[in-house]
Protein backbone atom coordinates (compact mmCIF):
# COMPACT_ATOMS: atom_id res chain seq x y z
CA UNK A 1 0.00 0.00 0.00
CA UNK A 2 1.30 3.58 -1.17
CA UNK A 3 -0.71 5.94 0.41
CA UNK A 4 -1.55 5.14 3.79
CA UNK A 5 -5.28 5.62 4.18
CA UNK A 6 -7.12 8.51 6.81
CA UNK A 7 -9.60 7.59 9.24
CA UNK A 8 -12.66 10.07 9.51
CA UNK A 9 -14.20 10.16 12.67
CA UNK A 10 -17.59 11.57 13.13
CA UNK A 11 -18.50 13.16 16.99
CA UNK A 12 -22.19 14.76 17.19
CA UNK A 13 -22.03 16.11 21.06
CA UNK A 14 -19.73 16.16 23.45
CA UNK A 15 -19.96 12.10 25.38
CA UNK A 16 -16.92 11.66 27.64
CA UNK A 17 -16.02 8.25 26.78
CA UNK A 18 -16.05 8.98 23.37
CA UNK A 19 -13.84 11.43 23.36
CA UNK A 20 -11.33 9.70 25.59
CA UNK A 21 -11.48 6.73 23.05
CA UNK A 22 -10.87 8.91 19.82
CA UNK A 23 -7.60 10.21 21.78
CA UNK A 24 -6.67 7.19 21.98
CA UNK A 25 -6.88 6.57 18.55
CA UNK A 26 -5.26 9.87 17.47
CA UNK A 27 -2.51 8.87 19.30
CA UNK A 28 -1.80 5.85 18.03
CA UNK A 29 -2.37 6.97 14.85
CA UNK A 30 0.55 9.35 15.01
CA UNK A 31 2.46 6.26 16.18
CA UNK A 32 1.62 4.73 13.19
CA UNK A 33 1.91 7.05 10.55
CA UNK A 34 -1.78 7.47 10.11
CA UNK A 35 -3.79 10.65 9.93
CA UNK A 36 -7.20 11.22 12.24
CA UNK A 37 -9.40 13.34 11.53
CA UNK A 38 -12.07 14.42 13.94
CA UNK A 39 -15.28 15.96 12.54
CA UNK A 40 -16.75 17.26 15.99
CA UNK A 41 -19.97 18.59 15.81
CA UNK A 42 -22.72 19.98 18.21
CA UNK A 43 -26.64 18.35 18.11
CA UNK A 44 -27.57 21.19 15.86
CA UNK A 45 -25.05 20.39 12.96
CA UNK A 46 -27.16 20.25 9.45
CA UNK A 47 -27.86 16.98 7.91
CA UNK A 48 -25.89 18.27 5.17
CA UNK A 49 -22.27 18.34 6.68
CA UNK A 50 -23.08 15.05 7.44
CA UNK A 51 -23.48 13.94 4.41
CA UNK A 52 -20.64 15.73 2.71
CA UNK A 53 -18.55 13.32 4.59
CA UNK A 54 -20.13 10.76 3.40
CA UNK A 55 -19.74 11.78 0.08
CA UNK A 56 -15.92 12.66 0.39
CA UNK A 57 -14.91 9.32 1.93
CA UNK A 58 -16.77 7.45 -0.77
CA UNK A 59 -14.37 8.68 -3.47
CA UNK A 60 -11.08 7.73 -1.44
CA UNK A 61 -9.86 4.76 0.27
CA UNK A 62 -10.27 6.96 3.20
CA UNK A 63 -11.81 4.65 6.94
CA UNK A 64 -15.22 6.30 8.10
CA UNK A 65 -16.49 6.04 11.67
CA UNK A 66 -19.37 7.51 13.79
CA UNK A 67 -18.36 7.32 16.91
CA UNK A 68 -21.55 6.27 18.57
CA UNK A 69 -23.48 7.03 20.42
CA UNK A 70 -25.11 9.45 17.94
CA UNK A 71 -28.13 11.43 18.49
CA UNK A 72 -31.39 9.41 17.54
CA UNK A 73 -31.74 12.19 14.81
CA UNK A 74 -28.63 11.30 13.01
CA UNK A 75 -29.10 7.24 13.43
CA UNK A 76 -29.98 7.46 9.94
CA UNK A 77 -26.81 8.21 8.64
CA UNK A 78 -24.80 5.05 10.12
CA UNK A 79 -25.88 2.45 7.70
CA UNK A 80 -25.14 4.96 4.83
CA UNK A 81 -21.47 4.06 5.55
CA UNK A 82 -19.78 3.75 2.33
CA UNK A 83 -18.86 -0.23 1.92
CA UNK A 84 -15.53 0.54 1.06
CA UNK A 85 -15.19 3.22 4.52
CA UNK A 86 -16.58 0.77 7.03
CA UNK A 87 -13.78 -0.22 9.30
CA UNK A 88 -16.53 -0.63 11.63
CA UNK A 89 -18.78 -2.72 9.41
CA UNK A 90 -22.22 -0.35 10.76
CA UNK A 91 -22.94 0.11 7.45
CA UNK A 92 -26.00 -1.75 5.16
CA UNK A 93 -23.75 -4.10 3.21
CA UNK A 94 -21.18 -4.60 5.91
CA UNK A 95 -22.24 -8.31 5.34
CA UNK A 96 -19.95 -8.62 2.23
CA UNK A 97 -16.93 -7.78 4.83
CA UNK A 98 -18.59 -9.84 7.19
CA UNK A 99 -18.62 -12.93 4.33
CA UNK A 100 -14.81 -11.62 3.55
CA UNK A 101 -14.11 -12.53 7.19
CA UNK A 102 -14.05 -8.76 8.35
CA UNK A 103 -14.82 -8.36 11.87
CA UNK A 104 -15.95 -5.32 13.58
CA UNK A 105 -13.14 -3.55 15.80
CA UNK A 106 -14.34 -4.77 19.28
CA UNK A 107 -15.43 -8.54 18.39
CA UNK A 108 -11.97 -8.75 16.68
CA UNK A 109 -10.88 -7.80 20.09
CA UNK A 110 -12.97 -10.31 22.28
CA UNK A 111 -11.58 -13.04 19.73
CA UNK A 112 -7.81 -11.66 19.85
CA UNK A 113 -8.22 -11.76 23.79
CA UNK A 114 -10.36 -15.35 23.83
CA UNK A 115 -7.62 -16.88 21.24
CA UNK A 116 -5.05 -15.54 23.96
CA UNK A 117 -6.46 -16.97 27.04
CA UNK A 118 -7.67 -20.29 25.46
CA UNK A 119 -4.36 -21.09 23.78
CA UNK A 120 -5.52 -21.02 20.02
CA UNK A 121 -3.32 -22.63 17.64
CA UNK A 122 -0.23 -20.87 18.96
CA UNK A 123 1.61 -22.41 16.26
CA UNK A 124 0.50 -19.81 13.51
CA UNK A 125 1.67 -16.70 12.25
CA UNK A 126 0.37 -13.85 12.97
CA UNK A 127 -2.05 -12.93 9.62
CA UNK A 128 -2.82 -16.76 10.18
CA UNK A 129 -4.09 -16.32 13.71
CA UNK A 130 -5.89 -13.84 13.85
CA UNK A 131 -8.06 -14.36 10.62
CA UNK A 132 -8.63 -17.99 12.12
CA UNK A 133 -12.10 -18.93 13.55
CA UNK A 134 -11.88 -20.40 16.88
CA UNK A 135 -14.08 -22.96 18.09
CA UNK A 136 -15.89 -22.66 20.67
CA UNK A 137 -18.15 -25.43 20.78
CA UNK A 138 -18.54 -26.89 24.49
CA UNK A 139 -18.58 -23.46 25.68
CA UNK A 140 -21.27 -21.45 27.30
CA UNK A 141 -21.03 -17.98 27.10
CA UNK A 142 -23.11 -14.86 28.16
CA UNK A 143 -23.90 -11.41 26.70
CA UNK A 144 -25.16 -8.99 28.65
CA UNK A 145 -26.31 -6.22 26.17
CA UNK A 146 -27.73 -6.24 22.70
CA UNK A 147 -26.13 -2.97 21.47
CA UNK A 148 -25.52 -2.47 17.64
CA UNK A 149 -21.92 -2.34 18.31
CA UNK A 150 -20.85 -4.93 20.48
CA UNK A 151 -23.84 -7.24 21.14
CA UNK A 152 -25.45 -8.12 18.26
CA UNK A 153 -22.94 -8.49 16.49
CA UNK A 154 -21.08 -10.79 19.28
CA UNK A 155 -24.14 -12.44 18.91
CA UNK A 156 -23.40 -13.46 15.00
CA UNK A 157 -19.56 -14.32 15.68
CA UNK A 158 -20.40 -16.70 18.45
CA UNK A 159 -22.96 -18.17 16.28
CA UNK A 160 -20.44 -18.85 13.69
CA UNK A 161 -17.95 -20.28 16.37
CA UNK A 162 -20.35 -23.10 17.37
CA UNK A 163 -20.62 -21.54 21.15
CA UNK A 164 -23.85 -21.94 23.72
CA UNK A 165 -25.27 -18.79 24.06
CA UNK A 166 -27.28 -16.97 26.74
CA UNK A 167 -27.81 -13.31 25.43
CA UNK A 168 -29.25 -10.90 28.30
CA UNK A 169 -31.07 -7.91 27.87
CA UNK A 170 -32.96 -5.65 30.22
CA UNK A 171 -35.96 -7.18 30.07
CA UNK A 172 -34.67 -10.62 30.76
CA UNK A 173 -36.20 -12.14 34.01
CA UNK A 174 -33.28 -14.56 36.04
CA UNK A 175 -30.09 -13.13 34.86
CA UNK A 176 -27.92 -14.01 37.81
CA UNK A 177 -28.71 -17.38 37.39
CA UNK A 178 -28.45 -17.35 34.02
CA UNK A 179 -24.86 -16.26 33.52
CA UNK A 180 -23.97 -18.34 36.46
CA UNK A 181 -23.67 -21.18 34.01
CA UNK A 182 -21.37 -19.29 31.87
CA UNK A 183 -17.89 -20.60 30.88
CA UNK A 184 -17.22 -16.94 29.81
CA UNK A 185 -19.60 -13.59 30.56
CA UNK A 186 -18.73 -10.93 27.73
CA UNK A 187 -20.43 -7.77 29.64
CA UNK A 188 -21.75 -4.90 27.02
CA UNK A 189 -24.55 -3.28 28.63
CA UNK A 190 -22.89 0.16 29.14
CA UNK A 191 -24.28 0.39 32.73
CA UNK A 192 -21.18 1.62 35.42
CA UNK A 193 -20.33 -1.70 37.35
CA UNK A 194 -23.44 -4.03 37.14
CA UNK A 195 -21.71 -7.04 37.80
CA UNK A 196 -20.05 -8.74 40.51
CA UNK A 197 -19.54 -12.16 41.86
CA UNK A 198 -23.17 -12.76 41.94
CA UNK A 199 -23.33 -12.99 38.52
CA UNK A 200 -20.86 -15.41 37.32
CA UNK A 201 -18.92 -18.72 38.92
CA UNK A 202 -15.82 -18.67 40.16
CA UNK A 203 -14.09 -20.14 37.06
CA UNK A 204 -15.83 -17.46 34.34
CA UNK A 205 -13.61 -16.02 32.44
CA UNK A 206 -14.82 -12.27 32.21
CA UNK A 207 -14.86 -9.67 29.22
CA UNK A 208 -15.67 -6.22 29.90
CA UNK A 209 -16.19 -4.46 26.43
CA UNK A 210 -18.09 -1.39 27.74
CA UNK A 211 -16.88 1.94 29.52
CA UNK A 212 -18.91 4.60 30.37
CA UNK A 213 -19.42 7.80 32.76
CA UNK A 214 -20.17 7.42 35.99
CA UNK A 215 -19.19 10.66 38.70
CA UNK A 216 -17.07 12.55 35.65
CA UNK A 217 -14.90 9.19 35.43
CA UNK A 218 -14.74 6.34 33.37
CA UNK A 219 -15.83 2.79 34.10
CA UNK A 220 -16.46 -0.53 32.77
CA UNK A 221 -20.03 -2.93 33.55
CA UNK A 222 -17.77 -4.94 36.17
CA UNK A 223 -16.81 -3.89 39.54
CA UNK A 224 -13.31 -5.36 39.15
CA UNK A 225 -12.41 -5.93 42.94
CA UNK A 226 -15.71 -7.32 43.64
CA UNK A 227 -14.97 -10.70 41.85
CA UNK A 228 -13.94 -13.85 43.24
CA UNK A 229 -9.70 -14.34 42.88
CA UNK A 230 -9.55 -17.25 40.58
CA UNK A 231 -11.78 -15.40 37.82
CA UNK A 232 -10.13 -13.71 34.87
CA UNK A 233 -11.01 -10.30 34.07
CA UNK A 234 -9.93 -8.38 30.67
CA UNK A 235 -11.06 -5.03 32.85
CA UNK A 236 -12.37 -1.59 31.40
CA UNK A 237 -10.49 0.65 30.55
CA UNK A 238 -7.72 -0.52 29.85
CA UNK A 239 -8.04 -3.58 28.29
CA UNK A 240 -10.75 -4.51 25.53
CA UNK A 241 -10.40 -0.60 24.13
CA UNK A 242 -7.21 -0.49 23.36
CA UNK A 243 -6.92 -3.85 21.60
CA UNK A 244 -10.09 -2.55 19.71
CA UNK A 245 -8.23 0.25 18.15
CA UNK A 246 -5.33 -1.76 16.73
CA UNK A 247 -8.02 -3.89 15.36
CA UNK A 248 -9.54 -0.40 14.14
CA UNK A 249 -6.59 0.19 12.36
CA UNK A 250 -6.25 -2.98 11.02
CA UNK A 251 -9.46 -3.49 9.13
CA UNK A 252 -8.76 0.42 7.64
CA UNK A 253 -5.33 -0.98 6.22
CA UNK A 254 -6.78 -4.39 4.93
CA UNK A 255 -9.85 -2.54 3.63
CA UNK A 256 -7.71 0.21 1.85
CA UNK A 257 -5.57 -3.35 0.61
CA UNK A 258 -8.69 -4.30 -1.00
Amino acid sequence: METKPNLEIILIGDNLASLKYIQIKQKIGDQIGIKVNLNHFQESVQSSEIQSILTKTNKTSDGLIFQLPVPDKFNQFVPKTPLKSDVDLLGEYSFLLWQKGFLPPTIGAIDLVLKEILGWQKDLDFEDFINSKIDLSGKTVAIVGQGVLVGSPLLRYLQQRQATIISINKNTKNTKELTQFSDILICAAGSPELVDKSWINPKTIVIDASTSESDGILVGDVKPDSLFDTNLLCASPGGIGRITVFYLFYNLCKLAQL
